[in-house]
């Protein structure tokens, strides 16, 4: 097969990844398929051995691995690293993600992605659920991924789709970079604005089997051990929610409960009654349950219960 029989185009962006990026990238060139599959790489300056590790796979495996390896960090002079660098050259009819920190743990998954979409025209694209695993813990918790049901509901529950498991038709994501350059927004993930615009513009399919392992660190936007980092990002996905809502529906979603989160996140996380309690009280009481939630904050054996209760819902 030539280079212009390529039917997917993988996507992995790497950085400072040396201790993972190998079961990334094993995970992918791993993949059994009839079809020709090709990986792109993107190293932006990793001051580790990730871009030599890269390099060495490139060197294996020369059909499938293309390597961009930087010498200066792009993200810093104004990230758009997909549009710049890797889209003009992808020439997969569909694009695959996963992540340098993240890996693939199901062979087949490719096959069973591509399958389905080259017989359903009217999906755009089509994902799966992935372990978690707790690097700090060394453990695996909870699993990812949900059925999306549709874009209402998506609207009002945080983001299901793991982008490690996704493969989507490449001409829709042409489509989605050519509009988002109207939104004139600035959200602090740029995977959960790209499902929405996709399950307004085309059905999405939902795979319930495992077909990667999301790996959770300390350092990311989404889990940081900084409290109020987190309510940022949870404050900036409701944003990009609440923006999809009002240019696709004509309605606002109702506002993003800060004090409640915030409360839920020193309970879970830091096990800090205090801070906790202090935050429900902050909360309008329009609900009878957050006077309810304060008073069992405040005692000593309910937080307790509360607080085994949080770490079993959100183990991360």
């Amino acid at each position: 097969m030539s280079e212009n029989d390529v039917l997917v185009t993988v996507v992995t962006l790497a950085f400072n990844q040396e201790k993972y990026i190998r079961q990334c990238l094993e995970g992918i060139v791993s993949q059994k398929t009839t079809f020709r599959f090709e990986l792109i790489v993107h190293d932006d300056a990793s001051s580790d051995n990730t871009a030599n590790i890269i390099r060495e796979y490139q060197q294996k495996y020369p059909f499938i691995v293309k390597a961009i390896l930087q010498e200066e960090n792009q993200y810093s002079k104004g990230g758009k690293i997909g549009a710049r660098f890797i889209y003009p050259i992808a020439k997969g009819k569909y694009i695959a993600e996963c992540e340098g920190d993240d890996y693939w743990c199901d062979p087949n998954k490719l096959q069973k992605q591509v399958d389905f979409l080259e017989k359903h025209l009217d999906y755009g694209l089509c994902y799966g659920m992935a372990k978690q695993y707790v690097q700090a813990k060394k453990k695996f918790s909870t699993t990812r991924g949900k059925d999306y049901v549709s874009f209402e509901n998506y609207l009002l529950c945080s983001n299901c789709i793991p982008t490690l498991t996704v493969c989507y038709r490449k001409e829709l994501l042409l489509q989605y970079l050519q509009e988002k350059e109207s939104f004139n927004q600035s959200w602090k993930m740029g995977d959960y604005p790209q499902w929405l615009w996709f399950s307004v513009h085309s059905k999405l399919k939902f795979f319930p089997e495992i077909f990667g392992v999301y790996r959770i660190l300390n350092n990311s936007a989404a889990h940081s051990t900084d409290i109020e980092k987190q309510i940022s990002f949870h404050v900036s996905g409701r944003n990009c929610a609440n923006f999809f809502s009002k240019r696709y529906l004509n309605k606002e979603l109702p506002p993003f409960e800060e004090h409640h989160e915030r409360a839920r996140l020193y309970s879970a996380r830091l096990h800090d009654r205090k801070k906790a309690y202090e935050e429900y009280k902050l909360i309008p009481h329009k609900n009878s349950k957050y006077k309810i939630l304060a008073a069992l904050h405040s005692n000593p054996v309910t937080f307790l219960l509360l607080r085994i209760y949080y770490s079993l819902r959100y183990k991360q």
